[in-house]
């Protein structure tokens, strides 16, 4: 059995004008479900690098199923999908790769 648990409202710190980090809330939400092997809906928002959003997804068959039926190359991955503010995989990649020549 699954349970999908939603957190609406906005938080008290707001509430209080004061300052929150709602990106570094989402990655402490993020760290606590994949060390408790749990996992986001992919409607939700990430904060997960490439490397954290495959520990919480098992990438094994999803890979092979792409692989199996190719579609590398054709679409884009699960990751890239579903990662905010990214249009196409290429882009990201792009983007990741000036960040390493700089």
């Amino acid at each position: 059995m699954y349970t999908d648990v939603g957190v609406y409202y906005a938080p008290c710190l707001v509430l209080r004008g004061e300052v929150f980090d709602g990106a570094e809330a989402v990655r402490l939400i993020e760290s606590w479900l994949i060390k408790n092997h749990r996992f986001q809906k992919q409607y939700a928002v990430y904060e997960l690098n490439e490397k954290n959003f495959w520990r919480m997804f098992d990438a094994g068959l999803y890979k092979e199923y792409r692989k199996k039926y190719g579609d590398v190359g054709t679409f884009m991955s699960l990751y890239y999908k579903c990662k905010k503010g990214s249009k196409i995989e290429k882009e990201v990649q792009e983007t990741k790769q000036a960040q390493v020549d700089l």
